[in-house]
């Protein structure tokens, strides 16, 4: 279970002492306590308690850090820092995006971005969720640096399919039924299908799927195309059909949005 520094106000307070009293050991209570915003008391209890764990001791009137505490508040604050710059990177704010110009736009135009597709467009004076200013010019088709970036792009959540066949022990692709999975995948309506695993490979290739067939890094490719709105059709094995399911949920905890997915078992007499 992961532990919070920034949650341990105890710890934190000591390494807040620690640091004042490497600083200036002479540092009176009184003054100690006003920084912190506590009593005087409070301060002659951590000073206590710092005693006690040999991270300070008193020499000739003044407070000093032991070899002790002066490891531990270097650990501690380069724990605080590492905490915080994960936090940082977690909420780090992006100013500018590429996007397809959808029509010629000029520097400084307001536009609007929309997902078609997969791919994000610009479109300029478009009213939209989201909108920035176009950082220079571009033709229809071609690259478009945007900045000033406000809102979320609407995003037409991309849907998963994903057929879970015979394992290898079950029959694999032998058994698998093949025209029920066709007739999923007529009423479906996928962008691209992607094989989990050598079975899935091998029925998409008797399904005639072999045009927009993905074998390689298939989960990744698979959440990828989810997160540009795109329909996946996913084939494999039940251990496969696990993988894939747990990473739309983790998808759907990350991002906020709510990817439907749906596992349909296709087992009978292959042909």
């Amino acid at each position: 279970m992961k532990t919070y520094l920034l949650r341990d106000l105890k710890k934190n307070t000591e390494l807040v002492i620690l640091s004042e009293l490497l600083r200036n050991p002479s540092i009176r209570r009184k003054e100690l306590a006003d920084r912190l915003g506590v009593t005087e008391q409070a301060v002659s209890q951590y000073f206590s308690s710092l005693e006690e764990q040999r991270l300070i001791t008193s020499v000739r009137g003044s407070l000093k850090l032991t070899v002790k505490g002066r490891q531990m508040l270097q650990e501690g604050l380069y724990g605080l820092r590492d905490e915080v710059d994960g936090i940082l990177r977690d909420i780090e704010l992006i100013d500018t995006c590429l996007a397809i110009a959808d029509a010629p736009i000029r520097a400084r135009d307001e536009v609007g971005l929309v997902m078609k597709g997969g791919k994000l467009y610009a479109v300029p004076g478009m009213p939209a969720a989201s909108k920035g200013i176009a950082r220079n010019d571009a033709e229809e088709g071609s690259e478009l640096l945007v900045g000033n970036l406000e809102g979320v792009v609407e995003l037409e959540l991309g849907r998963l399919l994903a057929l879970q066949l015979p394992s290898e022990s079950s029959g694999g692709s032998k058994v698998a039924d093949i025209e029920h999975g066709i007739s999923l995948v007529r009423d479906f309506g996928y962008d691209l299908s992607v094989a989990g695993d050598l079975i899935g490979e091998i029925v998409a290739h008797r399904m005639g799927l072999d045009d927009k067939l993905i074998v390689h890094a298939p989960v990744e490719s698979a959440i990828s195309a989810l997160s540009k709105g795109l329909n996946v059709l996913y084939l494999g094995t039940r251990e496969s059909v696990s993988g894939i399911a747990a990473a739309v949920d983790v998808l759907n905890t990350e991002s906020g949005y709510e990817f439907d997915y749906k596992i349909v078992n296709v087992r009978g007499i292959g042909r």
